[in-house]
């Protein structure tokens, strides 16, 4: 795992789904190859090398982690944004899953029911600035 820099956590975090917070997006891959997007909007650091998610309508993006998929997480606000690769664990309990439940209950009344969280183990970050040259920062 690497750390992820002040600027790459700032970015991403969106704890409680702030509407006026650039909306993240989750890449998976099925079983037969076909790659698959998911938007999320609860989003939070856990130390420097983690990002936890939750999770209520991306059941895909769970399933093809359970499968075994490797996970890129990315956002921007142009003309800055970065993209994480990893690997993913998704959890229906727990201390990660009853802290998102309470952040999803608290934001919409109980409409919305939080099924799991999705754990990302941070293993490469890349810059995706508009620029000539290396993208990748850790």
């Amino acid at each position: 795992m690497v750390a992820m820099p002040d600027d790459v956590i700032k970015t991403f975090e969106n704890p409680d789904c702030d509407k006026q917070k650039v909306l993240t997006w989750v890449s998976t891959v099925t079983e037969d190859g076909n790659p698959h997007l998911a938007p999320v909007c609860f989003v939070k650091a856990i130390g420097t090398d983690k990002l936890l998610i939750g999770v209520s309508f991306i059941s895909k993006t769970a399933s093809n982690i359970k499968n075994g998929s490797r996970v890129a997480v990315g956002n921007a606000v142009y003309p800055n944004g970065y993209m994480i690769k990893g690997s993913g664990e998704v959890m229906d309990s727990g201390k990660y899953f009853d802290d998102f439940k309470e952040r999803i209950n608290k934001r919409f009344g109980g409409k919305i029911k939080p099924k799991a969280v999705l754990l990302v183990s941070v293993e490469e970050i890349y810059h995706l600035k508009p620029a000539e040259g290396k993208k990748r920062i850790a």
